[in-house]
């Protein structure tokens, strides 16, 4: 998958049903893992049933925001960041028009139109989607007290800046949230950068240890769970796929 795919219509159209879509658009003939879908909201309620102030939460990655969204019920202000032009741009316009009608693949070069919606509780006033840099975030965000980062770490050139640099931008007992399916390709990371997946003088080195050892001198893990997700690509193609999330406590 070339670097620019995120760019493309093609991605735009993924996402927005990914993050937005029913269950009818999403399963063919309503067959398939049902407890994969609605993974961008799912992520964004990580931070429920945690000791956190709920003023200020950063979607880092947040491709068109439907976790951003999900924070927004919650939180006072929310911040949507992504490196991609393409994906903050369909957040924007989804956002402000609570709705929007895209074209799906169905096979081949065949597309139907879809509707999708924001959710009715989302409080879209309250979020700013922003084009950003994951691995050089702008000093002047803040702190914030509940931080997402999902499925971002195997798309980025090197992880482990953007997570040592994270406790800048964590609130004091603040939340950091992270899940990765763990998917390392050279076409998105190096393979020097690589946190986990490959064998290190006969000993496997795994990302979830990797983020252990970065994270400690700033945060505590304080729980682990496992998230399915689904990707629809046709009417008859999905990619499913198990996250790893992961929080973090800043002391």
């Amino acid at each position: 998958m070339p670097h620019n795919f995120y760019e493309s219509d093609k991605a735009v159209s993924e996402y927005l049903l990914f993050h937005y879509g029913s269950h009818s658009d999403l399963l063919f003939d309503q067959m398939g893992p049902k407890e994969a879908l609605g993974f961008a909201r799912r992520s964004g309620l990580l931070h429920e049933g945690q000791s956190i102030d709920r003023k200020r939460a950063l979607d880092l990655g947040c491709a068109v925001g439907a976790a951003s969204h999900a924070l927004s019920e919650s939180f006072i202000e929310v911040v949507g960041i992504d490196f991609s032009h393409a994906l903050i741009q369909a957040a924007n316009r989804i956002s402000s028009g609570r709705k929007a009608t895209i074209e799906i693949a169905t096979e081949g070069d065949l597309t139907r139109p879809v509707k999708v919606s924001i959710p009715d509780n989302s409080q879209p006033g309250r979020i700013t989607f922003t084009q950003g840099d994951a691995m050089n975030l702008n000093p002047k965000l803040g702190k914030f007290d509940f931080i997402l980062m999902a499925n971002l770490i195997d798309r980025l050139p090197n992880p482990k800046k953007c997570l040592q640099n994270i406790h800048s931008f964590t609130a004091e007992n603040g939340v950091l949230a992270i899940t990765s399916p763990y998917t390392w390709l050279e076409e998105y990371t190096p393979k020097s950068k690589w946190l986990g997946g490959y064998d290190q003088n006969g000993t496997p080195i795994k990302t979830v240890d990797q983020l252990e050892c970065i994270l400690a001198p700033h945060f505590e893990k304080i729980d682990s769970q496992n998230l399915p997700f689904l990707i629809r690509e046709h009417d008859r193609k999905n990619q499913y796929s198990i996250a790893h999330a992961t929080l973090w406590r800043k002391f």
